[in-house]
């Protein structure tokens, strides 16, 4: 019986994973929003990020510019987060270590302020090591033991380590700018 349960478990796990490919999607037009300044939208958009638990990294009010420090994707046992949009991010933030930065740029055009998103995702690339035998196996990417296993990389590893550009996340830059405008029109009325 167990071992019907783990079949099932690995078929739904392969339904769900296969033709999970990423469709591409175009990048979401600026958000332009009238009736507010550049220094409240960039307040606003400053909430919005912290709320999704990016670290602002700078902020240039002269500029216009907003940047977060690089943040780790969420895991499947992080249900509170919400920064994978789709099946495909979802899939690959589980089985790779992938980062996001958020820069946002902010235009005045004819009296309304204009808000241009751009989420840069990364993947890290870590270089294998040598394997002299299948008893060891167990370190192909780790000093660690069979019965402990820990990320303790050697030097070569080290200076090999890299994090690899594997595009923008357009689904997400659609998804803070629409939290943006909902935060912007909602202080607008009254609301939150």
């Amino acid at each position: 019986m167990k071992k019907q349960w783990i079949l099932l478990v690995l078929s739904l796990a392969c339904a769900f994973l296969t033709g999970c490919t990423e469709k591409q999607m175009a990048a979401p037009e600026p958000k332009c929003l009238s009736s507010v300044d550049i220094n409240s939208a960039m307040k606003s958009s400053e909430l919005v990020l912290v709320g999704m638990n990016f670290v602002i990294d700078k902020q240039d009010t002269t500029l216009h510019i907003m940047t977060t420090k690089p943040q780790a994707a969420s895991q499947f046992f992080e249900i509170w987060r919400r920064d994978n949009v789709g099946k495909y991010n979802y899939a690959q933030s589980n089985l790779h270590s992938i980062q996001r930065t958020v820069e946002l740029g902010f235009n005045e055009i004819q009296g309304q302020v204009c808000i241009v998103c751009t989420v840069k995702r990364e993947r890290l690339s870590i270089p294998e090591t040598q394997i002299d035998s299948s008893a060891r196996a167990y370190s192909l990417y780790t000093t660690g033991n069979q019965s402990m296993q820990n990320l303790t990389l050697n030097e070569e590893q080290e200076k090999k380590m890299e994090w690899i550009d594997v595009g923008r996340d357009s689904r997400l830059e659609k998804v803070i700018l629409d939290k943006i405008d909902k935060k912007i029109t909602g202080k607008k009325k009254g609301g939150k």
